[in-house]
């Protein structure tokens, strides 16, 4: 009995290797192909990552640029001399309810002329007589504030700083670029 015990044992390991190299024969393609196919997912994992960031931080620019767009919408205007005349006065008639008085003492408006960077460019002197330097500005934030209705730009400017007790006469030179 032990003899055909022993043949029997052998007879099996013989078979549960044959079957082991058969499943290994076959399957060797399919385990090769699974792993590559782990491999380019592993890759496309990581090109899909990269193409995401890339991807948003195109997005933050582009929402920056719609964002902007107000700002640029600022120099798509037509100046018109009345108008800008207008928009001063009403501003300095308004400040003088709430505070001291400013007086407007002349403006003058320039012919428009091309810039190099396509934009035509009007200047306008401001002439004006203001109490204090407090006054004068708020009148210069109030001309150089992004919620104003023109982008206004001031080349130079200056006044006299020292102890001033009585009103003081100022120019100030006001550029504005359109097109």
């Amino acid at each position: 009995m032990s003899v055909y015990n022993k043949n029997n044992k052998f007879i099996s390991y013989i078979i549960i290797l044959a079957a082991f190299f058969v499943v290994i024969l076959f399957t060797k393609d399919q385990i090769v192909m699974i792993q590559e196919n782990r491999d380019l997912r592993d890759t496309y994992t990581i090109k899909l990552k990269d193409t995401t960031t890339k991807l948003e931080k195109i997005n933050e620019k582009r929402t920056m640029l719609n964002n902007s767009s107000e700002n640029i919408d600022k120099y798509d205007i037509f100046v018109k001399e009345d108008e800008i005349i207008d928009y001063l006065y009403s501003y300095i008639e308004e400040s003088n309810r709430k505070n001291w008085v400013s007086i407007i003492k002349n403006i003058s408006i320039s012919d428009p002329h091309d810039t190099e960077l396509w934009f035509k460019e009007t200047v306008i002197n401001f002439n004006l007589l203001v109490p204090s330097e407090e006054k004068l500005k708020r009148i210069l934030d109030f001309l150089t504030s992004p919620k104003s209705k023109y982008n206004f730009f001031i080349s130079s400017f200056a006044y006299p700083y020292w102890d001033i007790e009585w009103n003081f006469e100022v120019t100030i030179p006001l550029k504005i670029l359109y097109k």
